[in-house]
């Protein structure tokens, strides 16, 4: 049995070389997983629909053959899951990892359409956690406010950063053990916390 991973990248992303996503798509390749690492339509400009037919096109061949299914989101791309969730379509896998899903209230300029303020958090079901910093420049909202809104279950990194290149997030050896065992806490390092749904 061989595990499948999906990655879905975030707003203005194009396989930047130093970005963790890149990184760990080379790195479980190189460990023989498959991995599914789409561009999504026009990252500068993106829109739901778009993303949404690619994601799911992907999501199709991610279920083929057998062992666990796993999705990694970062950024939009977690609020991209959040749509496939709460419309129901997206289909149930392992385990789903969200890192540093942004302030979407009010969505920012060029965003509208990703809006879900006045929605309920959806029924997950697939099994999912999200990881974020205490402080992100891209949520201006409080963490908790955030968890609440999305009612999952997380881990907490302190300081400051939306966990990318910028705050010192090539290479993740953490994310790596999630990808591959479903538990990076260990690798998180100091000051990790949990944060409950």
């Amino acid at each position: 049995m061989t595990d499948r991973v999906l990655l879905l990248h975030g707003y203005q992303h194009t396989r930047p070389r130093g970005h963790w996503m890149r990184w760990l798509a080379e790195e479980l390749r190189r460990r023989r997983v498959p991995v599914q690492y789409p561009q999504l339509p026009a990252p500068a400009a993106p829109m739901p629909d778009q993303w949404r037919d690619v994601a799911l096109a992907e999501l199709e061949m991610l279920a083929e053959g057998d062992g666990e299914r796993v999705v990694i989101a970062h950024s939009l791309g977690t609020v991209l899951w959040r749509h496939l969730e709460a419309a129901g379509t997206a289909p149930r896998v392992d385990r789903v990892l969200l890192v540093a899903p942004p302030g979407m209230t009010p969505p920012p300029p060029g965003l509208e359409a990703w809006a879900f303020a006045e929605q309920a958090a959806p029924a997950w079901r697939s099994p999912a956690t999200m990881l974020a910093r205490e402080v992100d420049p891209y949520r201006p909202e409080p963490l908790g406010q955030v968890a609440d809104g999305w009612a999952l279950p997380g881990i907490v990194l302190p300081g400051t950063g939306h966990l990318n290149p910028d705050d010192g997030h090539g290479p993740w050896e953490a994310v790596l053990d999630w990808a591959l065992t479903g538990d990076a806490r260990w690798r998180l390092g100091e000051g990790a916390r949990s944060l409950d749904a």
